[in-house]
């Protein structure tokens, strides 16, 4: 049996999949990515090879992704985020037509025809506002973990108002609101809600009039205020596949599964 490997080297995890022949998913596995992302790519590949009790020798094939993807060295091709996460997002749910991926540096909204083809794509500027890194940097503000958020925004009283989305000038409001007493789940709260705002005006961008299946993923979709709060922008359900964040790297597998000869793709 041969097998095929995709590396999504993120800003902040390595995720790997592993995918047989038959495009299976035969293993997953994360790592925090370290100062070496190479080395970091590396470790994740020993230790998913050694959950599933694989010799490298198995792997016919390494496609990389992600923030880091060009300083993966072993891999046999680098593809872009949109290109993986519209091949792996597709092959998870064949309907859906828009994908919004947050992570940990960059946000994408991502637009397919029914045929899982790339028609538009939109992503945030080089400011960390509306990622993952920015939900880091404030909940390090105020004492908590990003996993923390989630539960502490939904106790949640009051609607306060954040004005700054800048990671720096968030924190200088966070520090703001805290002199004055306000409640930290209120301050959260505060920062899902401009999180969802920048969303929404990248969703706005590249998907007028589109209204098909909305799949979420990245790491930040497991929050689920974040969800709720998207949700109710967007008048749209939106759908969070089981294990978002390793989306990119199921979609860099299959594209080397499915492109054996190299070809070359518009993203």
């Amino acid at each position: 049996m041969q097998y095929y490997l995709g590396i999504d080297a993120g800003s902040s995890y390595i995720k790997l999949v592993l995918i047989d022949g038959d495009e299976n998913i035969v293993g997953r596995h994360i790592v925090p990515r370290g100062a070496d992302i190479n080395a970091s790519c590396r470790e994740g590949y020993s230790g998913l090879l050694e959950k599933c009790r694989l010799d490298e020798s198995a792997v016919c094939g390494i496609v990389a992704t992600g923030y880091g993807r060009k300083q993966v060295s072993f891999c046999e091709k680098a593809i872009t985020e949109i290109t993986a996460l519209a091949i792996g997002g597709f092959s998870i749910d064949s309907n859906a037509e828009i994908i919004i991926d947050i992570g940990g540096q960059d946000s994408k909204i991502i637009v397919m025809d029914s045929a899982g083809k790339v028609m538009d794509f939109a992503m945030n500027q080089k400011c960390s506002a509306g990622t993952g890194k920015f939900l880091e940097v404030t909940s390090a503000s105020l004492g908590v973990t990003v996993d923390q958020m989630d539960v502490l925004s939904q106790k949640a009283d009051a609607i306060l108002s954040l004005s700054a989305t800048c990671t720096v000038f968030a924190e200088t409001e966070i520090i703001s609101h805290i002199a004055k007493g306000e409640k930290k789940e209120n301050i959260i709260k505060a920062l899902i809600v401009a999180v969802a705002s920048q969303i929404q005006g990248l969703f706005a961008q590249v998907s007028p009039g589109k209204d098909g299946k909305i799949l979420y993923t990245g790491g930040v979709s497991q929050n689920q205020t974040l969800k709720k709060e998207l949700s109710v922008r967007l008048n749209r359900d939106i759908v969070v596949p089981e294990h978002p964040q390793h989306i990119g790297a199921y979609g860099a597998a299959l594209y080397w599964k499915r492109n054996k000869e190299n070809q070359t793709t518009p993203f």
